[in-house]
C-alpha cells in the first residue's frame, strides 16, 4: 500500500511539473511574441460590445487576452492532470493481483477516467462562451483548442494504454481456458 501512495505521489508531481512548464511556455510566449498574443487579444473588429467603440479597446483586449489565457493554461494544467490520473488508475488495474475477470471488468468501471479528458475539453468551451461577451476571436481558440485537446488525450489514453491492456488481458484468459 506504501508503494502504491508513492507511486501516486510521483505521477502528481509529475503531471505538476509538465503543467507548470507547459503554463509558462505559454504566458513567456503571449508575453514575448506578438502574433501568439493577437490569438488571444483579437483585433478591434472582432470585438464586440460597447468597449470596442470607444478608447478602451486596448486595455479591455488585453484584460480579455489575459483572462482567456488564463482559462487556456487551466485547460491544460486540468488536462495534464487527467492524463496522469488515467495512466494511474489503467497501470494499477494492469499490475493488481486480481483475476483476469476481475481486471477486465475493473477496466470497463474506468472508462470514466478515460472520458475525463473530454469532460473537461467541454468545460474550456462552456468557459469561452463566457469570453465570447467580450471578443469572439479569443472565445473560438478556447474552444477549439480545449475540445481538441481533450479528444487527443482520451484517443491517447484509449489507444497507448487501455487497448493494449485489454488486449493483453484477453489473450491471457484465453491461453488460460485453452488449458
Amino acid at each position: 500500500m506504501k508503494k502504491k501512495k508513492m507511486f501516486i505521489f510521483v505521477y502528481v508531481v509529475l503531471a505538476l511539473i509538465f503543467a507548470v512548464l507547459s503554463s509558462w511556455f505559454i504566458f513567456y510566449c503571449y508575453d514575448n511574441y506578438v502574433p501568439f498574443r493577437s490569438l488571444f487579444e483579437g483585433d478591434a473588429n472582432a470585438a464586440i460590445g460597447a468597449v470596442a467603440q470607444g478608447a478602451g479597446f486596448a486595455s479591455q483586449a488585453q484584460a480579455m487576452g489575459r483572462v482567456s489565457l488564463y482559462i487556456f493554461s487551466g485547460i491544460i494544467v486540468i488536462q495534464f492532470l487527467v492524463l496522469f490520473l488515467g495512466m494511474t488508475v489503467l497501470r494499477f488495474i494492469g499490475r493488481s493481483n486480481d483475476s483476469i475477470e476481475v481486471k477486465l471488468a475493473r477496466l470497463n468501471n474506468a472508462d470514466i477516467f478515460l472520458d475525463l479528458p473530454l469532460y473537461v475539453g467541454l468545460l474550456g468551451t462552456v468557459a469561452s462562451f463566457i469570453v465570447m461577451t467580450f471578443n469572439p476571436q479569443t472565445s473560438r481558440l478556447i474552444a477549439y483548442s480545449s475540445t481538441l485537446i481533450g479528444i487527443i488525450t482520451s484517443v491517447f489514453l484509449r489507444t497507448t494504454m487501455l487497448f493494449p491492456l485489454k488486449q493483453h488481458l484477453v489473450t491471457e484468459k484465453t491461453k488460460l481456458s485453452g488449458e
